[in-house]
């Protein structure tokens, strides 16, 4: 979907401009990204959340953000223009009889074009490598049905009925980002919620490149180390592999920060006027604060303060406007957060502290190959001798450092914060962006040794891609030789989660909704909101041969089924019957005894001539289909 709105941007509107794959998913994230979690949190508050209504209210922004406001009332004829215009190149260039590559290719020369596909080439990569990094880890996943995961999939579901705080007043915009992607993408809210945590890895490893490759002067080495780093070096960075497919309200948070971050250090990137700017500024940050509340308070106001102190002089009136519209989207969420606190009489000084803390996160670095704090020791040095060398480069060379020395300087003020007990900052939080941080210093310290080899960097330019395709193969090389025996030292967890998450979405793509109920137990019970009815095994089995005795004898009996709406079965019932009892890594309760009941029961109905067929079967789990009317349930056949 990016590459194709990004061909899009180079074959119609900015064919003009030089713009890279990285640089486009950077700037349209910070700016549309921001917007769409406005949309969804004013959506819902009016109670038309959909994805029709988001769509078409960022198109409209979209449209008035192309043309601007003065130009709105001219831009139908604006248009009109383009199109006869590009009509009528289109008619010449096939009376000339050009290529058929002619008309599919981007406006470009062919040098930029070859640049542009090897920046492709890099994003296919990076993206590749980190969503494979971290989808070897399910076999390992705590996450999957545990009591936060079906908390989390219960918020993420009730935006679908236009509520916004509703487990008390809490951060939900990562929640409410869930629910819009899930139905962007068109997979179900568990699924969603599943995968989040991989979009957030691939998203922030693809925001890393593009960091390094604005604040540094290496274009490629340096962010490509650093995009792999991030996403297959887990012995050396503070990440929690236990619950590492977990999704972030943090790393959502610091996805929105980081193109931030550099577009505060180096304004110009945005090609906008200081009006567009300061706009897409309140954006960015309210979105932050509707997600996490930590990030916006504790992450991103001191490195505005650290950026203002390390920026170029020239700069220093965009850094003021980025601060005011700082300040201001504090306001905003002081009148959303306070309001919500009034309306719910909850106390806001308590809901403050409680966003600053995190319940969910924690930090057990047992993986890393020394001590955390030997580590960081290790970092902090390295860190000195980049700021140093930054430094010399800028006051004796008179080079562009400032960006990187900036990071230089959060980067230890992130440690020293780790390491201060206090009861309105959590250490663990500190601890977790640090594994975001760590591989920007990686990045400024390679970047650095390539400045100062430039001489020999130089001569082998023709052999660049080369060597960065030898940079690609070692780093991945080496994440597979020196981590295989932490990874093995992994407890496998029970599969049986991870097949309740893909047999819930083959259901759901199978049935339409509220036509049929699910046999179960009650852990599973939040998966169907929203979906089908929901009947459980002590309810199957004591009350449903009963249910379908009384349905049957009076089916076409319409007054009484509507006196005794109990009895109406749906048109298909679907019981899960589990061949694996609980073991000490399960996240459900199976029940193993009660399977030999549910099959008696399903023979009994088959013996009363009720059509019953498996609709599932794995290693795990079985699932029969009792059709109590054929045909009338599966889309398939209500559509065919």
């Amino acid at each position: 979907m990016i590459l194709f709105l990004f061909y899009l941007n180079r074959k119609f509107i900015s064919y003009g401009k030089s713009v890279n794959y990285f640089d486009f998913i950077a700037k349209q994230w910070f700016k549309y990204g921001s917007l769409i979690m406005l949309l969804v949190f004013v959506l819902v508050q009016l109670g038309i959340y959909n994805l029709l209504n988001v769509i078409l209210l960022l198109l409209a922004v979209i449209y008035v953000d192309y043309f601007g406001i003065r130009q709105i009332p001219q831009s139908v004829n604006i248009i009109s223009q383009k199109i006869k215009r590009n009509i009528f190149e289109l008619i010449e260039n096939i009376e000339l009889k050009k290529p058929i590559g002619f008309f599919v290719l981007t406006r470009s020369d062919p040098q930029e074009r070859k640049n542009r596909l090897w920046y492709l080439f890099l994003l296919s990569t990076i993206g590749i490598v980190a969503f494979y990094s971290r989808y070897i880890f399910y076999q390992f996943d705590m996450f999957s049905l545990s009591g936060s995961w079906i908390s989390d999939l219960e918020s993420v579901i009730d935006f679908d009925s236009q509520r916004w705080f509703t487990n008390g007043i809490q951060n939900f915009g990562e929640l409410a980002m869930i629910n819009f992607y899930g139905k962007f993408t068109s997979v179900s809210s568990e699924v969603a919620l599943q995968s989040m945590g991989i979009l957030e890895a691939v998203l922030i490893s693809v925001l890393l490149f593009w960091v390094i490759n604005k604040i540094t002067y290496s274009k490629i080495i340096a962010p490509m180390i650093v995009a792999l780093c991030y996403s297959v070096s887990y012995t050396i960075m503070p990440l929690n592999i236990t619950y590492i497919l977990q999704h972030q309200a943090l790393f959502l948070a610091i996805s929105f920060a980081l193109p931030a971050m550099v577009i505060y250090l180096k304004p110009g990137i945005m090609h906008s006027n200081n009006v567009n700017c300061f706009i897409n500024y309140i954006l960015a940050f309210t979105a932050i604060g509707l997600i996490d509340i930590f990030t916006l308070v504790v992450l991103v106001f001191p490195f505005l303060i650290i950026g203002i102190l390390t920026s170029s002089i020239k700069h220093k009136v965009t850094n003021l406007i980025a601060i005011g519209a700082y300040l201001i989207s504090l306001m905003v969420l002081f009148i959303i957060y306070g309001t919500a606190c009034y309306h719910f009489g909850d106390d806001f000084i308590l809901f403050v502290h409680s966003s600053l803390m995190s319940v969910g996160a924690y930090t057990y670095f047992s993986h890393l190959i020394v001590s955390y704090e030997k580590l960081m020791v290790y970092y902090e040095y390295l860190s000195y001798f980049c700021m140093i060398c930054c430094l010399l480069l800028i006051f004796l060379k008179n080079e562009k450092w400032n960006a990187a020395m900036c990071f230089l300087v959060y980067f230890n003020f992130l440690v020293a914060l780790s390491e201060i007990d206090s009861s309105w900052i959590d250490t663990d939080l500190v601890k977790l962006s640090l594994g975001v941080f760590i591989p920007i210093l990686f990045g400024i310290a390679i970047a650095l040794i390539i400045r100062f080899s430039y001489f020999i960097y130089t001569k082998i330019e023709v052999i660049k891609p080369v060597f960065a395709l030898l940079i690609i193969g070692g780093v991945l090389y080496s994440a597979v030789h020196y981590q295989t025996k932490e990874y093995k030292k992994l407890r496998k967890t029970d599969d049986i989660p991870r097949d309740i998450i893909n047999v819930y979405e083959k259901i759901t793509s199978s049935f339409y909704p509220y036509s049929y109920a699910v046999v179960n137990d009650y852990t599973t019970q939040s998966i169907g909101i929203n979906k089908h009815f929901f009947i459980h095994y002590t309810d199957f089995t004591k009350n449903y041969l009963k249910r379908d005795s009384v349905y049957f004898k009076n089916k076409k009996n319409k007054k009484f089924l509507q006196k005794n709406p109990e009895y109406v079965l749906p048109k298909s019932v679907l019981v899960f019957v589990y061949k694996k009892g609980d073991d000490k890594t399960n996240r459900i309760i199976v029940n193993c005894e009660i399977t030999p009941l549910l099959l008696s029961k399903l023979e009994k109905l088959k013996k009363r001539g009720r059509k019953v067929s498996v609709f599932y079967e794995s290693n795990l789990i079985k699932i029969f289909e009792i059709e109590n009317d054929p045909g009338e349930s599966k889309t398939d056949d209500l559509i065919f």
